[in-house]
């Protein structure tokens, strides 16, 4: 069984298009866009880490399928909201 997910987390972020200035670097930094969210069903979940996958193919329940793997550091994750009762 899996239960779906909606989960929020800030994510690594790189620039690599030029060149800034401290100030600019530092400017670039406090923006907001690093906020990452996604659906996905709890493949498993400790401490250090919670792995999700964002599809599942159920054809054959006696090797179910998944695809779409993310393995988050707990650490990142700003949100998480079960959604509603859904297990598969």
């Amino acid at each position: 069984m899996s239960e779906l997910i909606y989960i929020e987390w800030c994510d690594a972020m790189v620039n690599q298009n030029s060149w800034l200035s401290i100030d600019e670097a530092i400017q670039w930094a406090e923006t907001n866009n690093w906020i990452i969210s996604e659906v996905g069903f709890v493949l498993k979940e400790t401490d250090e880490y919670i792995l999700i996958a964002n599809k599942k193919n159920l054809y054959d329940t006696d090797n179910v399928e998944v695809g779409g793997i993310m393995k988050i550091p707990t650490t990142w994750i700003k949100k998480r909201v079960h959604l509603t009762n859904y297990i598969v």
